[in-house]
């Protein structure tokens, strides 16, 4: 929905008098946010399939030692998958933000309200995304690869929080 929102914003300012000179940046920025919508929409139906492995694993048996070293190794692979999802939205957030932050002072004032609003929704998109790697990574029996994962995560949910800081500035000195 953010980035569906960002999409409406830049599409309404372009043909404007006062962005006509900016009108193929805001064209390649609308293209961007159009092939990233693509790939947003997919996001909630894989998340739910990437934890099914997971829920499978925590019915696994465990009364023996061996079981109990394959259910937790099951567990393990499955929370690795399932934190593919939240990695992929927390980019894929921030490249929306990326793509918008050039055009933001070409939103009109009828307009610029969406501006933040979608700059919100992606950043909450992010938050909770980090949260649920935040998570899986505290659940796993330990992976420095996943700790890696989390690591570079945590660069993009701050990068996420500045950009979307900055769009907010953007739509508060546009509203005046």
């Amino acid at each position: 929905m953010g980035n569906a929102l960002l999409l409406m914003v830049v599409r309404f300012s372009r043909g404007k008098k006062s962005t006509l000179s900016r009108d193929a940046e805001l064209a390649a920025t609308e293209q961007r946010l159009v092939a990233l919508q693509a790939q947003i929409l997919t996001l909630a139906e894989r998340d739910s399939q990437s934890f099914a492995p997971v829920a499978a694993a925590y019915q696994m048996p465990n009364a023996t030692p061996a079981e109990k070293a394959a259910r937790q190794a099951a567990i393990d692979q499955g929370l690795v998958g399932a934190m593919v999802v939240p990695q992929e939205t927390l980019r894929l957030a921030q490249a929306a933000l990326a793509a918008v932050l050039p055009v933001a002072d070409c939103a009109g004032k009828s307009i610029v309200s969406d501006l933040a609003a979608g700059a919100e929704l992606l950043r909450a998109a992010a938050e909770i995304a980090y949260l649920n790697l935040r998570i899986n990574v505290a659940l796993l029996s330990g992976s420095a690869g996943a700790r890696d994962a989390l690591a570079a995560a945590a660069q993009i949910h701050d990068a996420v929080g500045k950009q979307q800081a900055a769009l907010r500035a953007a739509a508060d000195r546009l509203l005046g």
